[in-house]
């Protein structure tokens, strides 16, 4: 009996170090249906699979955190076409996954489509970037803390904010309209000078 308890015991005392330690991430990947396969350093893997909300989608995107733990990945749901505002049936991502030690641990749904997404610090924070379903103007970007799910900061292209902060920048590498198309869209905006901030190329 003594030797039952010492068992339990150890048992109960290595079980918060296993958690503590989690899953270490190979690698993740998005097969051909829209399964996420994500790798684990011991060779198994886990795979996630489209939910009934998803209607015809699955899932794209998917990265690994630089902390190895962390995974991410857009959810797709597939539109109608007279959901989608056109002729024809196209999927769109309309969230925001994020994955750790085996579980969803967030889900970011914005309520427009998501163009594009990147992990920062490490994974404790994820940004992206979404556009309107009819439109072509994506120039709206949100940053998250993965922990707690609160928004840290936003950023939209307007004529007052035309300087992009720096989490931004890499969802608007090669994206960002010129400062003749600006004064296009925003006709009363001042027109660039030497001394006005302008995009970084």
């Amino acid at each position: 009996m003594r030797k039952l308890l010492a068992i339990l015991c150890l048992a109960a005392a290595c079980s918060p170090a296993l958690a503590a330690k989690g899953f270490t991430v190979k690698a993740v990947h998005v097969d051909e249906k829209g399964i996420v396969h994500v790798v684990i350093d011991d060779g198994n893997e886990r795979t996630i699979r489209p939910e009934k909300w998803q209607a015809g989608g699955g899932f794209r995107q998917s990265k690994v955190a630089p902390d190895g733990r962390t995974v991410g990945w857009l959810a797709t749901q597939m539109l109608t076409p007279l959901q989608a505002g056109a002729s024809y049936s196209y999927a769109v991502a309309l969230e925001l996954d994020i994955w750790r030690d085996g579980r969803v641990i967030r889900r970011f749904g914005p309520g427009q489509e998501i163009t594009d997404w990147i992990f920062l610090q490490g994974g404790s924070e994820v940004a992206f970037r979404q556009a309107p379903l009819h439109g072509d103007r994506d120039f709206f970007c949100a940053l998250f803390d993965v922990n707690t799910g609160k928004e840290l900061a936003h950023w939209a292209l307007d004529r007052r904010d035309y300087v992009v902060p720096d989490w931004a920048k890499p969802l608007l590498v090669d994206a960002l309209p010129s400062p003749e198309e600006i004064s296009d869209w925003f006709p009363d905006a001042l027109t660039p000078t030497k001394s006005a901030p302008q995009p970084k190329q």
